[in-house]
């Protein structure tokens, strides 16, 4: 009930704008709109695609297998 009387002042209001303001408005609520619309279609569901990525059924590397690896990384790059 509140929002609709809120939304009739705020038209009323807006009738008593020149048509260039009321035209301005337009074109500024479009483009709110329309980079709301943007961002909420570009997101994605990044989240379960990288649980998906880790997903194995091999167990995790330990420790030792971590630090050989890093070792023979830095031998490859450092030589």
């Amino acid at each position: 009930m509140i929002e609709t009387r809120n939304y009739q002042s705020v038209l009323r209001t807006i009738g008593e704008w020149s048509l260039e303001w009321r035209l301005a408005l337009i074109r500024d609520l479009a483009q709110t709109l329309q980079l709301e619309l943007h961002t909420k279609q570009k997101r994605k569901p990044t989240l379960q695609k990288a649980l998906g990525l880790l997903a194995t059924d091999k167990p995790a590397p330990t420790d030792a297998q971590v630090k050989q690896w890093l070792d023979e990384r830095r031998a490859e790059k450092y030589g």
